[in-house]
C-alpha cells in the first residue's frame, strides 16, 4: 500500500467519570492512528480517546422472538450459553425488553484487529460482564465482530472452542495460501493454543466447537511497546490505506474551518433611483461560504459595512456606478457565541423559532431542575417556565431571560381528567401539531398509598414521578385562525393525557411515560417517547393529537455500557434524505451521553419497525472539553434553528463542582454537517470559524 498508515486498537485502564473514562467507557475498543509503520511518529487517539467499538448486551433466553426486535446491535447473537437462566420482565409479554432485566450489558478486553478474506476488518476480543469482570465466556470462547470501515459494526457473537481452560489474548490471522483463519490464544496455564477454521464469521454464533491444539511456536501479534497514550492497554497494530485512514479521521477526528469566501456579486448598471438602490442593499443578505478540513462546507450570515453599502447604493441610484466598475464591501462573518451556561438549572431544554401572527419570536421552555430536584423543586412550587424573546441570545440568563420567565403551569393545576398535577412538568417540547402551537410534557401526580405491586409507596401524598404520563396542551386560536398570545397561561388548553388507540395508558408495564416528541414523514405523523427505559413510537392523527392510531412499538433499546440501561429524550430532524433521531442514555448525571439512530426520509418507511432504523454503536456526543472547559453529562438535546437559519443543538449538561452534582444547565451550540453527512455537535468556536477568516470582503461588479 502506498502512504500506509498504522492503526492501533486498545482499551484503557479505567480512571474516573470526571474524565469520561469510567469502566463503561474504558473497557471498549479504542483506536489510534499514525502515518507509516515505523516508531518515529506519535499515535493520535481517535474520538478524543473514547471508545469506538462496544460489546453489545445480550438478550436473555426468555426474551426471544418479537421482544428482542429492537435489540439491533445484538441481532445476530444467539441465545447466550454462558448466561444463567433469568426470569423475564412484564415487558416481554408486551413484545419488548426491559433494560437491565431482559438484556444483560457487556464489556470487553484485549481487542484484536485483523483482516477478513474479503478485505473487511474483523475484531476479536474477550467478552466480559459490564465493568470488566469475567462472565464465563472467557473459559472457552471469544467475541467476533466485522466492519467495512470501523465506523459501524456487525456483532456476530461468540466463537466457541473445545476447551474450558481459558481463552486469553486472542489473535486471528487469515492465511490466504490455505484459505483459513488461524486463531491463537494463551490458556490460564500460560501455554499457547491454536485453532483454525475456513470461515470465522460462520463460526461466530454457532453452537459448534472448534478443535484445539497446542501451538509449539506461538505467533505473537500483539503490540508490546509503549504507545504513549495515557492509561492505554494496547491490543495490536495493523496497516491501513490512506483511504481508510481518511475515513476514520473524518468520522473520529476534529473538523476545522480552513477557509472562507464570498461569491462575486453583480449589479445591473441600467437601474436607476430606488430600484437601483434596493438592488444594492439586497446584497447585504449575501452569506459567506466556509470550507472545512474534511471537505464539507457551510454558510454564515455576514455583518456588512452598512455605510459602504449605503454609499454604493447611492452611486447606483445616481447612475455613477457604471458597467465594468467594481466596489469592495467589508464585512465580518456573524458568529454568535452563546453564554455558557445558557440557562442555569433548566434541563431538557427546547428552543423554538415561531411566527406569532406574522411576528417572528423565539421561545425557550425546559424542566426546572433547581438543585437537581426535578420532581418537586422549590418545596411544592413546581412550575413550567417559558421564556419568549426576539432573539435566542435574549432568552439566556445573562440577557435577563430567567427574570422574564412565565409560569404556564403551576403545582395544583388540573388536567383534563380533573387530576391535580403536583410535580415534574418534565421535558416540555414545543411543536406545531395540526396547525396549532403545542407543548408535549410529562406532569406527575401525588402518589397513592401503595405501589401497583402492593408495597407501601414512599411518595404517598407527594409528587411521584412514577405516576407521570405524556400530556399535550395547545395554544388556542381565534375564529379567523390567528393565534392567541402564548405568554398568557389562560390562552392554552387544559393539558390532556395522551392515550393509546384503545384509550388506555401508554405504558402498561410501569405507568410512567415521558420525553415525547414528534416525527412527520411521508404524510404520516408519529410520536416517539420514553417508557420502559427505551424509545417507543406510534402513529397519531394531528387533528386528534391526544390519541394514538397504532400500537406503540419499542424501537431503540440501550444495548451498550455507554448508554447504561436507558434511552430517552428522542428528537428528530430530516437532513438530505435521512431522519436523524437523537436520544440520550446513561441516566441523569455526569455520565449522560447522546446516541443516534437514523432512518430514510420520504421513502414510506415504516418508522414503527426497528429494522427501519440504523443505530450508531458509540455516542454521537459525550462528556468532553468545549471551548477549553469540561462539560460533563451532555444530553437530552433538541434540534432548532437560529435567526439566520443555521441549525442549532439545545441540550443540557450536569452542574458539577468539586465532586458535587447540582442539577442540569441548558446550553446552545450550532451544528455542523460533515462531508459524509453526519451531524457534529461538539465543534469548538474556533473550529467553526477560524478567527483569521472572520473579516471578509465582497466584490460587486456593475454590468
Amino acid at each position: 500500500m502506498l502512504n500506509t498508515y498504522s492503526l492501533l486498537c486498545y482499551t484503557r485502564e479505567a480512571t474516573s467519570r470526571e474524565e469520561a473514562n469510567n469502566e463503561d467507557i474504558a473497557y471498549s475498543m479504542h483506536l489510534a492512528l499514525r502515518f507509516g509503520n515505523g516508531d518515529d511518529s506519535e499515535w493520535q487517539p481517535l474520538n478524543e480517546n473514547y471508545g469506538i467499538f462496544f460489546a453489545a448486551g445480550v438478550p436473555i433466553a426468555a426474551a426471544a422472538g418479537e421482544p428482542r426486535r429492537a435489540c439491533t446491535a445484538a441481532a445476530h447473537c444467539a441465545v447466550d450459553p454462558f448466561d444463567a437462566p433469568r426470569q423475564a420482565s412484564d415487558a416481554v409479554s408486551h413484545g419488548a425488553v426491559m433494560p437491565g432485566v431482559d438484556i444483560v450489558l457487556k464489556s470487553l478486553k484485549d481487542p484484536f484487529l485483523f483482516r477478513l478474506a474479503d478485505g473487511r476488518f474483523g475484531i476479536a476480543a474477550t467478552r466480559t460482564d459490564r465493568g470488566g469482570a469475567p462472565d464465563g465466556s472467557e473459559r472457552s470462547a471469544f467475541l467476533v465482530a466485522v466492519s467495512r470501515d470501523l465506523t459501524s459494526f456487525e456483532q456476530l457473537g461468540l466463537v466457541r472452542l473445545r476447551t474450558d481452560s481459558g481463552v486469553n489474548r486472542v489473535s486471528v490471522a487469515y492465511q490466504a495460501a490455505f484459505d483459513r483463519y488461524v486463531i491463537s490464544w494463551i490458556g490460564d496455564n500460560g501455554e499457547s493454543y491454536a485453532a483454525q477454521t475456513g470461515d470465522i464469521t460462520a463460526e461466530a454464533g454457532s453452537e459448534d466447537l472448534l478443535d484445539v491444539v497446542r501451538e509449539a511456536r506461538p505467533q505473537e501479534l500483539r503490540y508490546t511497546g509503549d504507545c504513549g497514550i495515557a492509561n492505554a492497554v494496547p491490543g495490536n497494530v495493523i496497516p491501513i490505506s490512506e483511504t481508510e485512514a481518511k475515513r476514520l479521521t473524518e468520522r473520529f477526528g476534529r473538523i476545522r474551518n480552513v477557509g472562507a469566501s464570498v461569491p462575486a456579486q453583480h449589479a445591473d448598471s441600467a437601474l436607476r433611483g430606488e430600484a437601483a438602490k434596493a438592488s444594492i442593499l439586497a446584497l447585504g443578505a449575501t452569506r459567506a461560504e466556509l470550507a472545512y478540513s474534511d471537505g464539507s462546507r457551510g454558510t454564515r450570515a455576514v455583518d456588512w459595512d452598512a455605510a459602504q453599502l449605503e454609499a454604493l447604493a447611492s452611486e447606483a441610484a445616481e447612475g455613477t456606478f457604471e458597467a465594468g466598475q467594481t466596489r469592495t464591501i467589508a464585512g465580518r462573518i456573524r458568529q454568535t457565541i452563546y453564554p455558557v451556561p445558557f440557562a442555569v438549572e433548566r434541563a431538557d431544554p427546547s428552543v423554538f423559532a415561531w411566527n406569532y401572527n406574522g411576528k417572528p419570536m423565539f421561545m425557550f421552555i425546559a424542566t426546572d431542575d433547581t438543585d437537581g430536584n426535578c420532581v418537586d423543586p422549590h418545596e411544592g412550587r413546581t412550575h413550567m417556565p417559558l421564556r419568549i424573546a426576539d432573539s435566542i441570545e435574549a432568552l439566556s440568563d445573562e440577557a435577563g431571560g430567567r427574570a422574564r420567565e412565565i409560569d404556564l403551569l403551576k403545582c395544583g393545576d388540573l388536567n383534563s381528567e380533573g387530576r391535580r398535577m403536583t410535580g415534574c412538568f418534565w421535558a416540555p417540547e414545543l411543536h406545531v401539531i395540526g396547525g396549532k402551537l403545542s407543548i408535549l410534557f410529562m406532569p406527575c401526580f401525588d402518589g397513592p398509598d401503595r405501589n401497583p405491586d402492593g408495597t407501601p409507596n414512599d411518595r404517598a401524598g407527594k409528587p411521584d414521578m412514577w405516576t407521570g404520563s405524556c400530556h399535550i396542551m395547545q395554544l388556542k386560536q381565534h375564529a379567523d385562525g390567528t393565534d392567541f398570545d402564548p405568554r398568557e397561561p389562560r390562552n392554552w388548553t387544559v393539558p390532556e393525557p395522551i392515550l393509546d388507540s384503545d384509550g388506555g395508558m401508554l405504558n402498561p408495564v410501569q405507568r410512567i411515560s415521558l420525553d415525547m416528541t414528534v416525527i412527520s414523514d411521508s404524510g404520516r405523523w408519529y410520536y416517539a417517547w420514553q417508557q420502559v427505559g427505551s424509545i417507543w413510537i406510534a402513529g397519531f392523527d394531528p387533528s386528534c393529537p391526544s390519541r394514538l392510531t397504532s400500537r406503540p412499538r419499542q424501537i431503540v433499546v440501550p444495548e451498550f455500557a455507554w448508554d447504561n440501561m436507558i434511552a430517552e429524550g428522542p428528537n428528530a430532524i430530516v437532513h438530505e434524505g435521512r431522519i436523524f433521531l437523537i436520544y440520550s442514555g446513561s441516566l441523569v448525571g455526569i455520565d449522560y451521553t447522546t446516541g443516534l439512530v437514523a432512518a430514510p426520509a420520504g421513502a414510506n418507511a415504516d418508522l414503527t419497525d426497528p429494522a427501519a432504523w440504523t443505530k450508531l454503536d458509540y455516542p454521537l456526543q459525550k462528556s468532553g472539553v468545549y471551548n477549553g472547559r469540561w462539560q460533563l453529562g451532555t444530553g437530552h438535546g433538541m434540534w432548532s434553528h437560529d435567526e439566520d437559519g443555521n441549525l442549532i443543538y439545545v441540550f443540557h449538561n450536569a452542574e458539577y463542582e468539586n465532586g458535587c452534582y447540582g442539577g442540569r444547565d441548558a446550553q446552545v451550540r450550532r451544528v455542523h454537517w460533515s462531508a459524509e453527512g453526519m451531524p457534529i455537535l461538539d465543534m469548538q468556536s474556533d473550529e467553526e470559524l477560524d478567527p483569521s477568516y472572520a473579516d471578509i470582503t465582497m466584490e460587486i461588479t456593475a454590468r
